[in-house]
């Protein structure tokens, strides 16, 4: 077995940890959805059952839009602060179109729950995505 002097050892590990600390090219943060595809008809009924999707999410603190996909509800210029937030989308059929309903729950005990609606109504019957996003502004 072949002995590496300590000297060249240690120059290696330096500068590899020199090489993984330099820090990439600085990007602007993603744009996150939450969505749902499925069947939904151009001719609801307040008798037909709610449909929802919901993930958590970590958001760094900053200024975001907040649109529905689907629905009408928008928001600009939101600021969210840092943590993790319960985000979920309901849409809710009634006589003729759906009630879409956004809200975003944050985990920190002394923030308010924040929420969208808006109504919508598929032009035809077929499957459709729905849901909303959270576009950061930096």
């Amino acid at each position: 077995m072949a002995r590496i002097p300590r000297r060249l050892s240690t120059a290696t590990a330096l500068l590899g940890v020199a090489v993984l600390g330099v820090a990439g090219p600085a990007s602007a943060a993603e744009t996150a959805h939450n969505k749902k595809t499925q069947h939904l008809t151009d001719r609801p009924t307040s008798g037909m059952a709610k449909s929802c999707v919901e993930r958590d999410i970590h958001l760094a603190a900053g200024t975001y839009d907040w649109l529905q996909s689907g629905g009408l509800g928008e928001r600009s210029n939101l600021y969210l602060g840092q943590g993790s937030y319960t985000w979920r989308d309901c849409l809710y059929p009634k006589n003729g179109y759906y009630e879409h309903w956004t809200s975003l729950n944050p985990d920190h005990p002394d923030w308010e729950t924040i929420r969208l609606n808006g109504d919508w109504k598929p032009s035809v019957p077929g499957n459709w995505t729905w849901g909303s996003v959270l576009d950061p502004r930096f």
